[in-house]
């Protein structure tokens, strides 16, 4: 589930200052990245100055300090641009105090620095200061235009060319809490109405006013700047419901038009918007999200311990600290239209941040290039409880987080996340019961009401004659060609979760005894998904014992976890090696419950569909030690001989009899599921298998085995070619087999091969070229 995500690596760590004239400084580290200057992003860190970063070799280009003394009200932004035989690096700096600005120039003053850079070399750098008539807190550069666009920390925007000369400003269109502003390129703006000329930039500004989450959308074609749509929408729902005010913590919004944010009480929702002069359409994408697992400490103001960007159509990537006790940094790339979490990677909490959890942590999550996201963790409160020393224990940290490019909504994508989504999201206590007329309920209080007594078999007996009668019922009424009502459905999602939760549920003082013949039952009957169990649905079996419905969940249930099954299979390699130390624990454990072999358990684990991806995590997390996998490896050396032999004789049947051969089940899995998993062990657990010798002997029997069959394949695709009519011919008629097709008759038969015959004679083919010469 992962694989989307890739592991994320740091770019750079900066000192945080720590001295009271800098508390004025929202963060203590900013990074941005422009368009104009590709492949470079520009850091800028408090009370040290600017550094240009170049993302693919991960190394400082060009460097600008301006001392210990210098605060910055914002991220600066750098524009290169081709001069004579090199390029110009212009770097713009929004200075907040320094000792040469004046007071009243405080927050207005921007430092332009120019280097010429030629090849690798970096040439002078010249440095001129520009006064504002405002404030500035956000810059940025149009590359369409060439302009900078300046925005102050009370919505005025202003049009600038590259000296900074005012061209335009356009004043604030609501005095309320400024929250964040988004740039985009109107040509990659596409919840805008059709025009010809689209404008160069679109502005989304976005601040807050009692509850109410307020939008500008201000279109800017040269130095004409126009509001062209404002809307606002309430951020006070949650799932208690409470009508005290909220403010906004976390918010996004991309090109496509997706925005979203999340409030104090960790409430998500997202809006699709839609431009109609003078006004903004906002249309809720999917449910309104309760998340849980985040860390409350400091979570009052917007960037503190968490934090959205938009990656196109639904798709938002969250970055949030999670509660205590394991606090970590998870990344979650989630889609809004399904409400489910479809990549997920955690960072262990930096020793440089490790002092600060309790202050909080100020994150940021940019865009840069394609497949790659800049996340920025700084300090929070730092200058109010660090002592001012000379060296500051705190710093900020700048990652790449790298991304599967091309990324997209898809319902194939949603589908198999939801025990994965589960665990970010709070009980909903407005989930949908059974209506009390509704037989099932009646069933469901009678079960309960045995199990509390301690009667297992007494409920497994309301059960099965609940079952009896319904399905009878059922099967009467839909005998009946004249009746036009729908007989009651005898399970559905909502009831089969209920039925479950009576058996594994802690609710009880007294814990019931275990009764496996229902959850089983409902398992074969292929209604069972692993998310409907709290917890895990294998983990909760193996609690109870009930290896036989484990095993049988191979056959039923569609979204086991590679996360479960190697938690399994751990298990059973460590009892394995016990009884290999101690004999004697057989005959202690004969009178338990039946535990299925290694190699039983494996079977059904290399046969069942996985996600090598997923798959490496799980191996590497449940078993890292080497000594662990040589059972594991003795079972694939063992399948692995013979080859593809037996899949050979197996196809040349099916070909023979043209009917479709399925593998159900043997001694050992299909030869193409054991390379698989093969594959995959070894690129999780290689470098620790070859510093344990004893698996150097099993890697070169398999290896033995794995060569004759790649031979034997380079040999066989020479047959391709040959063969591939027939292959037509058989595919032809499974198809036709499979969708019902009639069968042919020999007079169809002698016609359609009369009518080949007539082709080939005339030696008409498919690229044959007739010329005529008069």
């Amino acid at each position: 589930m992962s694989s989307l995500i890739g592991e994320p690596f740091q770019v750079s760590s900066y000192p945080v200052p720590t001295k009271a004239r800098h508390e004025k400084a929202n963060n203590s580290t900013y990074a941005s990245y422009s368009r104009g200057f590709p492949g470079h992003a520009t850091v800028t860190v408090q009370a040290e100055g600017i550094h240009i970063v170049d993302l693919s070799e991960l190394h400082t280009v060009a460097s600008y300090t301006y001392g210990s003394n210098v605060t910055f009200s914002g991220p600066a932004s750098s524009r290169c641009t081709p001069e004579d035989d090199g390029r110009i690096c212009t770097t713009y700096a929004l200075v907040s105090s320094a000792p040469e600005v004046a007071v009243k120039n405080r927050d207005r003053t921007i430092w332009i620095t120019k280097q010429k850079i030629l090849g690798g070399t970096l040439g002078k750098s010249d440095k001129r200061e520009i006064v504002l008539p405002h404030e500035v807190a956000h810059i940025y550069s149009d590359d369409k235009s060439s302009n900078i666009l300046l925005v102050s920390s009370t919505g005025d925007i202003s049009v600038a060319d590259d000296e900074l000369n005012i061209q335009s400003t356009l004043i604030c269109p609501h005095q309320q809490n400024f929250l964040d502003v988004f740039f985009f390129p109107g040509t990659s703006c596409t919840f805008l109405s059709p025009r010809e000329n689209p404008p160069d930039t679109i502005i989304v500004f976005c601040s807050s006013s009692d509850s109410t989450l307020l939008l500008s959308v201000v279109s800017v074609t040269g130095k004409d700047m126009t509001i062209i749509g404002q809307n606002q929408v309430s951020i006070s729902h949650g799932v208690s419901e409470r009508k005290t005010q909220q403010h906004v913590i976390a918010l996004s919004c991309g090109p496509c038009g997706v925005l979203s944010y999340i409030n104090e009480s960790h409430t998500w929702a997202a809006y699709q918007l839609e431009v109609n002069s003078p006004t903004i359409s906002l249309t809720q994408i999917g449910e309104t999200l309760a998340l849980a697992q985040l860390s409350r400490l400091n979570s009052h103001s917007l960037g503190r311990g968490m934090c959205l960007l938009s990656l196109g159509s639904s798709l938002v990537l969250l970055a949030t600290v999670t509660g205590t006790p394991s606090s970590e940094i998870s990344i979650l790339l989630w889609d809004m239209r399904y409400g489910v979490v479809i990549a997920s990677h955690a960072i262990p909490i930096p020793s440089a941040l490790a002092p600060s959890i309790k202050l909080g942590i100020s994150m940021s999550l940019l865009l840069a290039d394609a497949g790659q996201v800049l996340l920025t963790l700084c300090p929070a409160n730092v200058s109010r409880t660090a002592p001012s020393i000379s060296e500051s224990p705190y710093r900020s940290i700048v990652y790449i987080i790298p991304l599967a490019p091309n990324l997209k909504s898809t319902i194939a994508g949603a589908i198999g996340t939801t025990l994965a989504t589960s665990e970010w999201l709070a009980p909903n206590p407005k989930a949908e019961t059974l209506a009390d007329g509704d037989p099932r309920s009646k069933l469901l209080v009678d079960m309960a009401n045995h199990l509390q007594h301690n009667e297992p078999y007494k409920a497994d007996e309301a059960f099965f004659r609940w079952v009896k009668e319904h399905t009878s019922a059922s099967g009467l009424s839909s005998s009946n060609v004249l009746s036009i009502s729908t007989p009651v459905p005898l399970y559905g999602y909502g009831f089969v979760k209920e039925l479950l939760a009576l058996f594994f549920a802690q609710e009880y003082t007294n814990k019931p005894q275990y009764s496996p013949r229902v959850t089983r039952h409902l398992i074969e009957s292929c209604v069972v998904s692993a998310g409907m169990v709290e917890g895990r649905l294998f983990t909760v079996l193996k609690q109870h014992g009930d290896w036989e419905s484990i095993m049988s969940s191979f056959n039923s249930v569609v979204d086991i976890s590679e996360d479960e099954m190697m938690s399994l299979a751990k298990a059973l390699v460590d009892k394995q090696q016990e009884l290999q130390i101690d004999p004697e624990a057989m005959h202690v454990d004969s009178n338990k419950a039946w535990t299925p072999t290694l190699s039983a358990y494996m079977l059904m684990c290399v046969s069942y569909p996985t996600s090598p991806a997923a798959l490496r995590l799980a191996i590497r997390k449940h078993l890292p030690d080497a000594q662990d996998l040589i059972p594991i490896l003795e079972l694939l050396n063992g399948w692995t001989i013979g080859g593809t032999e037996e899949y050979i004789r197996t196809l040349l049947k099916s070909v023979a009899s043209n009917v479709a051969i399925e593998h159900h089940g043997g001694a050992a899995p299909p030869y193409d599921k054991t390379i698989s998993f093969l594959q995959v062990l070894l690129d999780a657990s290689f470098v620790s298998l070859l510093q344990f010798p004893p698996s150097h002997e099993l890697l070169r029997n398999i290896m033995s085995h794995i060569e004759p069959e790649i031979g034997l394949h380079e040999r066989m695709g020479c047959l391709r070619g040959a063969l591939e009519p027939f292959a037509k011919v058989h595919n032809r008629m499974m198809k036709e087999r499979a969708e019902g097709t009639p069968r042919e008759t020999p007079n169809e038969w002698r016609k359609r091969r009369k009518n080949q015959e007539q082709q080939i004679a005339l030696g008409v083919g498919l690229y044959r070229l007739e010329e005529l010469v008069i």
